[in-house]
């Protein structure tokens, strides 16, 4: 029994899906000026680093799924939303900071296998990301504010339901951060209550909601191009 198990494993593990690389870009979404009923934010620096883009396919066409499969069970197809993610089957590794406010930036080719693919995931670590600009609230003076957002956590579960066709692979592979979910969070009313001059995530819960709208997953966004 324990033979035919390492038997079936390795067949399992034989993958005679072709190879491809598709160019991944990445860039910024949403970029204002963004107005409400309270003010005008007006963003002149944004930016954002990331580690590791890593392409999942849907568990039920995983080796673990395929696995159970084999051996009884019953493969459940999860989609995004479900804590479960497939296999890694596309993946570029590396870490890469991108201007949100310029075109899209080049980081280098995704090796994938061709196929169905479900979520996608990135890494941030340390000081992730900064945002600059000025607030004009209704009938108040600008103030300009400052925000270097930390974590040191994956984004997860990303929305990527495609399938990639190596006799027609797809242009690229975008990865986009949505600046204007960020500062939907913010309650500017907060001030400044360090009286130095600039909003910062010093001053009052800045720190917190503009770190819970950086981590986000509906933030970050995986598509084709």
């Amino acid at each position: 029994m324990v033979r035919a198990l390492l038997v079936l494993v390795a067949g399992c593990a034989i993958d005679d899906r072709m190879s491809i690389e598709v160019p991944v870009q990445s860039g910024g979404v949403d970029l204002g000026p963004f107005v409400d009923e309270a003010g005008v934010t007006t963003v002149d620096e944004a930016s954002v680093t990331f580690s590791d883009l890593r392409l999942e396919e849907p568990p039920a066409t995983g080796l673990t799924a395929r696995l159970g499969t084999a051996l009884g069970g019953t493969a459940a197809y999860a989609h995004p939303g479900h804590d479960y993610p497939g296999d890694v089957a596309g993946e570029l590794l590396g870490t890469f900071t991108v201007d949100l406010l310029g075109a899209p930036d080049e980081l280098g080719p995704a090796v994938c296998y061709d196929g169905r693919y479900a979520t996608a995931r990135v890494s941030v670590a340390g000081a992730f990301a900064t945002f600059g600009g000025t607030y004009s609230p209704q009938g108040g003076a600008p103030v300009p504010f400052h925000f270097v957002v930390s974590a040191d956590q994956d984004i997860l579960d990303l929305p990527f339901e495609v399938t990639l066709d190596a006799a027609a692979p797809p242009d690229a592979i975008l990865v986009t951060f949505d600046v204007g979910r960020v500062f939907s969070y913010v309650d500017w009313s907060e001030g400044d209550t360090d009286a130095d001059g600039v909003l910062t995530d010093a001053d009052g819960s800045f720190g917190n909601t503009i770190r819970f709208g950086a981590v986000a997953s509906p933030t970050w966004a995986v598509a084709l191009r």
